[in-house]
Order: structure tokens, then C-alpha cells, then sequence
């Protein structure tokens, strides 16, 4: 059998996928080994292809994901540890064996069974019996057995398939996809792909003077169960749809179950990049941390990387990927931190960032572009100065010519804090069809302070947020920023050694009001008219649809009442009404009989002019209503 194709190249992507690519010669079949959790996706992907030479592929046979075990029993060919020959022997009953003993001789015949009898003390022997070509019983001791051999087919057939099933048992949670090859080929390629362990990067950042060296190192793993030696390793970018599929287990068609009849029983702070510069050239800019030489071990690191052992970058059609220099090998069940890149950074400098919800200490943050010509990817990274550890950060994704804001470590010298007032204030009326519009000018005045322990003088950067439909108030008691991003204004405040700086920053929005014409009310109207909101004119017209919606009221208000009195006669007459049922013509209570009738015709006349009245006053609810709307209306096309 030819020994699988080594590895000869694995691609690595970011959402845990690995391709791998294998090659090499082959003359005959050859098996694969994976995880069992690896088998849909080798299912979904595995490729052979000759690439040199005359042979021909041809089937990918893989053990189905039954138990070993479970199989071997089902044929009765489970053999329990220590019972091997026994188990065997009974597991071919009936059959033809010949076996040799110690002595040189062979016996065959048909086995009848393995008996054991009792010996000495606690000693057993084991006896195989067989039938004889003369119809007799043979015994033979298996402790004297060397060699038994199969004379039919059949138990020849049984005895690989337990070979074959119980090298199976034993490979644990590995698969086998066996590569069958016909003739011979001088390279054939094998690729597919599978799940591995999501790779990393991490950065460091020395600072040497003006300029910062921007060293990147990926950490990867092994993602397979063998060594892999010299092999062309590539860490993309990209995301490709990846999906799982259960290609593994058999699937099996439901159908119709059909009974025969019976019978019987029955479920860390972030920054963003700047789109909208005002002002992109720094005032007094803070210098970078110190200005000794940076950590040696860290700065030795960039010039100990050959050139050629950096990696390779580029686009690959909708991704960036890192080509690795140089070979990589790779223990199984080991991983690497390997050399990605060393780019200098030019024009870094550190800013103090404060963002009120981060506390009174502002970021120290190293601001720069990204000039290393290559994308880089989310990671950590830690920065180097003045001879030592400076903090960490992390890196956001981060494409070529980007700007990066870096956040390692507090100014604890530096504390910032704002206040803020706000005033509301109506600026303009209009009327609208359905409503009177009060535009409302909404303004928050905040005041930020900074206090500074240190002797030199520094510059803060306030960042605040900016507001939904909000606009930055101008004047020269304001100070305006001198950049934007997606979600903060940033303003620049220089605060001199050991002193105070205070400034002031205006926000303002219009607000809309809408108020109902029926909700109206004489009182806003006099304010409305007090602030020249309101003329005159209008004002009066106003009070005179104002007054038709009161009237209305009122009228509403009296139908109210009067419907409540009709129904308190309306229950009178019912009562009326029955006791006239029981009530004679003559004598006494003929009398009583004249008076009730008398109270019932009363109750009746008023019911009736009650209903007149609430005819009337309803009517003229609607009058004013009228006449209110038709006013309004007046107004709007006015």
C-alpha cells in the first residue's frame, strides 16, 4: 500500500476552516485518517486528481459511522478480551478448521464446541471437539494449538471482516477513507478541508524616536493528528460561506410502514476613524512617550527576522492574505507564532483622548497611519517605550492608509469632567392642517474642565458624542472641533504645567410640537401672543375657534346631563308603568289608578321635551364644530 501524500500546503482562514493540500506519489491504494467530527466536511470537499502520470483514481471508501463493535456482535463475532480463540472457535461452529498442534500434527474437522474441564488445583483445560472424517469426536488441547486455519470460504470471509471491523474498535474517534489507485502516478493531489482553530495575531509596537516599528506575529495550530514538515502556510482574511451538512451518517427514506393483521394480543475602548476633518494640522501636540531607546529585546526582534522569512501579502481576489516566507513545520497537537510582517510607522504621535463615560483620566493613545502597506487584522497589541512595557491595546481591523488610534494606559495626571445646562425655548409657530406646529429650540451648553498635575504643558482631546439631529452652536464663547467621526465631535484643549483650562461647547436642535386644534387653549394663546409668537390677527381668530371648541364642549357636556336625567325617567316610568298593572278602576284604588296615570303622562311630556333638548343642544355642538373647522380652514389657506 503507498503511503499517504504528505501536506504540502494549508491556507487558514478566519471564521475556523483550514484547506489543506497534499501531494506526492502513489502506485496503489492509500488511506486517509480524520477525526470523526472532520468526516462531513472531508465529504463535502475531499478532491483527488493525478496530476503526473497514467494512473487512474478510483473509489473514496470510507467505514460507515456504525460501532465497530456493535457490528461484530451482530455477526456473533465479538470476542471478549482474554476469550480470543474460544470466542472464535464457538463463532464458527459447524465449520470446517484444521488445526496444528505442538507436536506437528494436524487435525481437521468440524467444530462441535470448546469444553473446559477442571484440573488440579483451580487449573481448567480447555478441549476443542471436532467431527472426524470418520464421524467420531476428536479432542484437542488448546493449550497445545500453534496454528488453525479455515478450509471454507465463508469463515475465511469472517475472519477479515473481524480483522478488518476490530482494527476499526481500536482507531478510537479516527475515520479511515481509504483512496483506491489504479496504476501509477508520479504526483497525485489531494485536497479538502476541515475544521481547525480560528488563527490569531498579535502586534508589537516600538517606538525609536520619531518613527514606531509595527511588528506582526501569527499564532496558528496544528490542525490535524500528524506532524507536518516544511509546509507552505497561508493565513487569509477571508470569510467564505462555510456551512455544516451531516454527509456522514446514512439517511434513509421514510416509507409506508404496512401491518399484518394479528391474532390475539394487540424531543477596550475603541476610536473611530476620522471622516469629516475641520482642521487636520495638530496645535501643540503632545510629544511621544519619552525619548530613550526602545526595549532592547523587542527592537532586537525586528532586525532578527530575515526578509524572506516575512510573509508574503496581497489581495487574493476578495481577501488579504499572508503568505509565510518560509516553511513552516508543525508538531501534531503543537502551534507556532510566526513572522508576518515588520513595517516602520512614520508620524506617530500620542494624543490624550477623554470620553466622560471612560472616567475623569483621559487615554494615552498612539495615533498613526496605517503605512505598513498591508491590511491589518483585529489583535492584540503592545506598546513599547522608554525602555520598557507601555501598556496594551487592541488593534481594530484596519486596512491599508487608515488611520489607528491605539488607547495603552491613563493619564492619571490629567483629570476632565463636564457639567451641562439645557434650555428650551419656542421659536416659531405655524398652523398645519391638523395641528398648530410649535418649533422648539432645544440647547445644552456643556462646560468641561481639565486639571493637569504635570509641569510641561499638554493638549486633551474631548470627544463627545454627538447627538441625534443635533448641530454644534457657533460663537466665539464656543469652541469648535477640529474633527469628527461617525459617532463623536473632537475638540482640542490645551491646559498649561500644574494649571486649569475651561471651555465651553454649544449644542443645539429643533424640536416640533404638535398641538390639536380641540386641545388648544386661551391661556397658551395668551402666552404664544406675549412672546410675538402670535399676531394679532391671528391671535383673535384663534380665540374665536378656541371659543367655538369650548362652546361645543359645553354643549357635549350638557347632552351628558341630560341624557342621564332621561334615563332616571325612563326607569320612573317603568316603575309607574308596573304598578299600574295591578291596580283596579273602582273605589280607593280606582283613585290611586287616576293619580299613577297622572304621573305616568307627566313622565312621558318630560322625556319627550328632554329629547328635544338633546336634539338641540347635539345640533348645536355641531354647529360650533362647524364653524371652528371652517375658520381653521380660513387660517391654513391663509
Amino acid at each position: 500500500m503507498t503511503t499517504r501524500p504528505a501536506v504540502t500546503r494549508l491556507v487558514l482562514f478566519k471564521h475556523g476552516i483550514a484547506y489543506l493540500e497534499r501531494s506526492g506519489p502513489a502506485d496503489s491504494d492509500f488511506e486517509l485518517s480524520f477525526r470523526k467530527g472532520d468526516m462531513n466536511d472531508v465529504l463535502k470537499s475531499l478532491s483527488v486528481g493525478v496530476v503526473d502520470g497514467d494512473a487512474t483514481v478510483g473509489a473514496l471508501a470510507y467505514e460507515a459511522p456504525t460501532d465497530p463493535d456493535d457490528e461484530l456482535a451482530r455477526r456473533n463475532l465479538y470476542l471478549e478480551p482474554g476469550q480470543a480463540l474460544p470466542g472464535l472457535l464457538a463463532a464458527v461452529r459447524g465449520r470446517t478448521v484444521e488445526v496444528r498442534t505442538a507436536d506437528g500434527t494436524t487435525h481437521r474437522g468440524e467444530v462441535v464446541g470448546v469444553d473446559e474441564n477442571s484440573v488440579g488445583s483451580g487449573g481448567t483445560q480447555r478441549l476443542l471437539a471436532i467431527r472426524t472424517r470418520d464421524a467420531g469426536i476428536g479432542l484437542v488441547d488448546l493449550s497445545a494449538v500453534r496454528a488453525l486455519g479455515f478450509a471454507d470460504d465463508s469463515s475465511r470471509e469472517d475472519l477479515a471482516y473481524l480483522i478488518d471491523r476490530s482494527r476499526a474498535a481500536t482507531a478510537g474517534e479516527n475515520r479511515t477513507v481509504r483512496v483506491s489507485v489504479n496504476g501509477r502516478a508520479d504526483r497525485l493531489d489531494v485536497s479538502y478541508v476541515l475544521a481547525a482553530p480560528v488563527w490569531r495575531i498579535s502586534y508589537r509596537l516600538v517606538r525609536s524616536g520619531d518613527a514606531v516599528t509595527l511588528i506582526a506575529m501569527g499564532i496558528v495550530h496544528n490542525p490535524v493528528d500528524e506532524d507536518l514538515t516544511d509546509i507552505e502556510l497561508t493565513l487569509t482574511t477571508g470569510q467564505p460561506v462555510s456551512f455544516d451538512i451531516d454527509l456522514y451518517n446514512a439517511r434513509w427514506a421514510e416509507r409506508a410502514m404496512i401491518e399484518e393483521s394479528e391474532r390475539g394480543g394487540v424531543v477596550p475602548t475603541s476610536y473611530e476613524q476620522a471622516y469629516g476633518a475641520l482642521d487636520m494640522e495638530p496645535t501643540g501636540a503632545p510629544p511621544m512617550l519619552g525619548a530613550a531607546p526602545a526595549p532592547r529585546a523587542a527592537k532586537a526582534m525586528a532586525r532578527s527576522f530575515a526578509a524572506e522569512a516575512l510573509a508574503e501579502t496581497g489581495a487574493a481576489g476578495e481577501y488579504f492574505e499572508y503568505r509565510v516566507g518560509t516553511p513552516v513545520s508543525l508538531k501534531r497537537g503543537t502551534a507556532a507564532m510566526v513572522p508576518l510582517t515588520v513595517a516602520e510607522i512614520d508620524s506617530a504621535v500620542t494624543e490624550r483622548i477623554w470620553r466622560e463615560e471612560s472616567g475623569p483620566n483621559p487615554d494615552i493613545v498612539l495615533s498613526f497611519d496605517n503605512s505598513s502597506g498591508i491590511v491589518l487584522e483585529e489583535g492584540p497589541a503592545v506598546i513599547y517605550d522608554d525602555e520598557s512595557y507601555a501598556g496594551e491595546s487592541m488593534m481594530p481591523y484596519t486596512t491599508r492608509g487608515t488611520h489607528v488610534r491605539l488607547g495603552f494606559a491613563r493619564d492619571l495626571a490629567v483629570r476632565c469632567r463636564r457639567t451641562s445646562e439645557t434650555t428650551t425655548v419656542t421659536t416659531r409657530l405655524h398652523l398645519d392642517g391638523d395641528a398648530l406646529v410649535a418649533e422648539m429650540r432645544h440647547e445644552e451648553i456643556h462646560t468641561i474642565r481639565v486639571e493637569h498635575d504635570g509641569d510641561a504643558q499638554t493638549e486633551v482631546i474631548i470627544e463627545l458624542p454627538k447627538g441625534y439631529d443635533t448641530r454644534l452652536m457657533r460663537g466665539a464663547e464656543y469652541l469648535a472641533p477640529f474633527e469628527e467621526t461617525a459617532g463623536h465631535n473632537r475638540f482640542r484643549v490645551p491646559v498649561s504645567g500644574r494649571g486649569k483650562a475651561e471651555v465651553k461647547v454649544g449644542e443645539a436642535r429643533v424640536l416640533s410640537r404638535y398641538t390639536a386644534y380641540a386641545d388648544l387653549t386661551g391661556r397658551a394663546l395668551g402666552e404664544w401672543l406675549s412672546q410675538r409668537l402670535l399676531d394679532r390677527t391671528t391671535f383673535a381668530e384663534l380665540s374665536a375657534v378656541v371659543e367655538h371648541w369650548e362652546q361645543a364642549r359645553r354643549c357635549d357636556e350638557k347632552v351628558k346631563q341630560l341624557e342621564a336625567e332621561r334615563k332616571v325617567v325612563y326607569d320612573n316610568q317603568s316603575r309607574v308603568a308596573e304598578q299600574l298593572k295591578v291596580l283596579h278602576d273602582g273605589g280607593e284604588e280606582g283613585q290611586v289608578r287616576a293619580r299613577t296615570v297622572a304621573s305616568l303622562v307627566s313622565l312621558q311630556d318630560r322625556e319627550t321635551a328632554l329629547d328635544a333638548d338633546i336634539t338641540t343642544t347635539r345640533t348645536a355642538a355641531a354647529d360650533e364644530r362647524a364653524a371652528a373647522d371652517e375658520q381653521l380652514r380660513r387660517l391654513v389657506r391663509r
